[in-house]
């Protein structure tokens, strides 16, 4: 099996860094996946090797936008999704200097057509997230707060395979698990409390739609 390393920085305030400069990180990361098409379908590899990310959350971020959207319905894209989304937020907790995902994972093509239409809807949620992040209440993201974001994801990410027969299970965790990336990527502790308490909104609204 073919495995590859990713390497990132992990300054822990390079997030802060990165809002301060006016830059827009979920913006730059959509046009870094759109650069990262040339061909009539892509691979998950070409789309990481692209991202050049800033901070390890980008690739936590990844994934969780890819689910938000209808390629989500995509058969086994969910759990994919999920196991890279709880490889990432383990290996960010670990504190580990260089990111590593599984051959399989990276070998995963998607449809470029399906990829430029997910990318369009995600493209003012992008900028409402751009306008509404900064970094504050950074003290949240502290321990254990980064932490306990952090297993969070995990705990999504690892659910994510169990739920994939769950409607809007996969999308709704997901949802959560983008909110806890850019916050850790912008160090934005408001936006991290949002998240935990989204987590326990999706957890009730999954167990509702389960038991029906």
């Amino acid at each position: 099996m073919t495995c590859c390393r990713t390497s990132v920085a992990v300054p822990s305030t390079h997030g802060a860094e990165i809002r301060h400069r006016g830059e827009q990180p979920v913006q730059k990361l959509l046009a870094r996946i759109r650069g990262a098409i040339t061909e009539n379908s892509v691979t998950i590899n070409t789309i990481v090797r692209a991202m050049d990310p800033a901070a390890q959350p980008v690739l936590l971020l990844l994934p969780a936008l890819i689910l938000v959207t209808p390629l989500s319905g995509i058969p086994g894209l969910s759990s994919l999704g999920g196991l890279a989304i709880a490889l990432v937020a383990g290996q960010i907790l670990l504190a580990r200097p260089a990111i590593w995902l599984p051959g399989f994972l990276l070998r995963r093509r998607v449809s470029s057509d399906r990829l430029h239409k997910a990318l369009t809807r995600l493209d003012c949620p992008a900028r409402f997230m751009d306008r509404a992040t900064m970094a504050r209440a950074s003290w949240f993201l502290a321990f254990p707060g980064r932490q306990l974001s952090l297993a969070i994801c995990i705990l999504c990410g690892l659910a994510m395979p169990f739920l994939e027969l769950v409607p809007f299970s996969a999308t709704a965790l997901a949802l959560v698990v983008a909110v806890l990336a850019v916050a850790l990527l912008v160090r934005d502790g408001l936006l991290a409390a949002i998240g935990l308490g989204g987590f326990i909104f999706a957890i009730v609204m999954i167990l509702k739609l389960a038991a029906s």
